[in-house]
């Protein structure tokens, strides 16, 4: 992989592997909430331990914009320039919080060269991020088929707030040492069965919150034929109960393959979240799974969004699943 500078560590047998070659560039991003000032530097910093030039804009944070990192305007124009910048092989968001769809009405206006730039940068470069991130996940699949990487923020790197595994498998996929990543999955028992004890599709979704949000919206989700995840910090399990009904209720899961279950982070009852989840599958002609380390824990294992993902059935409910990162991107 020639566009690739990434150099990391992998541990096999006691003996580092590294990799690196030159003139690789990250463009990074604040779509959404503001970050630390300071961490900016570290940032950069971690991205050139890692082999990798960040491409930063410039003010990226504006003092004057009380909720958001910066103006409605100034973080569209950074994501449109990301999103068309020839260079770079990746999206790296800062961190989540809010404000990600106020974004999408400057998409949707964006002239029609601009959008074939957007079209043209398929499965060459990938957004990596989540939670409000998923806002733009669930866009750029529905607008232009892009493959997206639900991934670790890079301030939460730096801060350390992910655990060493996760960013381990992070950089293994977007050096291209790695073509896939590998989950295992237990099926909650609905008497639903896989043909053959095989399902072969796409991932779709992310934040329940954010999916839910899309309905009605010119980036309503599609989930036809495809797996849709969905991890959450929802502290009251009868409001998560209330959010799935809604997707429901709303068709959004009327043609949908199957349901994975992420980490939904429930501080105050965890019986009663299990309760959800058990109901859930009990109400739906589709299997539903658990998949633990995805989500808004310390450990957050990336995960490829709109690529081919298998499920294979193990043993009894135990099944792994596979799934690919872009071929395409791959092979640049």
């Amino acid at each position: 992989m020639r566009f690739i500078i990434l150099l990391f560590s992998f541990v096999v047998s006691s003996v580092s592997i590294c990799l690196a070659i030159p003139d690789t560039i990250i463009d990074v991003i604040a779509p959404s909430s503001k970050g630390s000032e300071l961490n900016l530097q570290l940032i950069e910093d971690y991205l050139e331990s890692i082999g990798v030039k960040a491409n930063v804009p410039e003010n990226i944070y504006s003092d004057n914009e009380p909720l958001y990192s910066n103006t409605d305007e100034f973080r569209a124009e950074s994501l449109v320039k990301a999103l068309t910048n020839p260079k770079s092989i990746a999206i790296w968001c800062i961190r989540g919080g809010r404000g990600a769809s106020r974004l999408i009405p400057y998409l949707e206006k964006l002239p029609d060269d601009v959008k074939k730039k957007i079209a043209q940068n398929k499965n060459r470069k990938i957004l990596m991020g989540f939670s409000d991130i998923s806002v733009l996940h669930i866009y750029l699949q529905n607008k232009y088929d892009w493959s997206t990487l639900h991934s670790p923020m890079l301030e939460q790197i730096v801060d350390n707030k992910i655990s060493q595994d996760s960013i381990d498998k992070l950089e293994l996929l977007i050096s291209g040492y790695r073509n896939n990543i590998k989950f295992n999955l237990k099926m909650i028992d609905n008497g639903i069965e896989l043909n053959d004890g095989i399902l072969e599709s796409k991932v779709v979704g992310g934040s329940i919150s954010l999916v839910r949000a899309s309905i009605g919206t010119c980036w309503q989700i599609d989930t036809k034929d495809k797996i849709l995840f969905l991890e959450e910090v929802e502290p009251d399990p009868a409001l998560l109960e209330l959010r799935l009904e809604h997707l429901k209720q709303a068709h959004i899961l009327d043609e949908v393959q199957a349901v994975i279950f992420g980490d939904i982070l429930c501080t105050n009852d965890e019986q009663l979240l299990e309760l959800v989840k058990h109901r859930f599958a009990q109400s739906v002609n589709f299997p539903v799974f658990t998949l633990n380390g995805i989500g808004h824990a310390r450990t957050n294992y990336p995960l490829p969004l709109n690529t081919r993902a298998v499920i294979n059935h193990i043993k009894g409910n135990r099944f792994s699943m596979t799934v690919d990162m872009p071929a395409e991107w791959r092979r640049r």
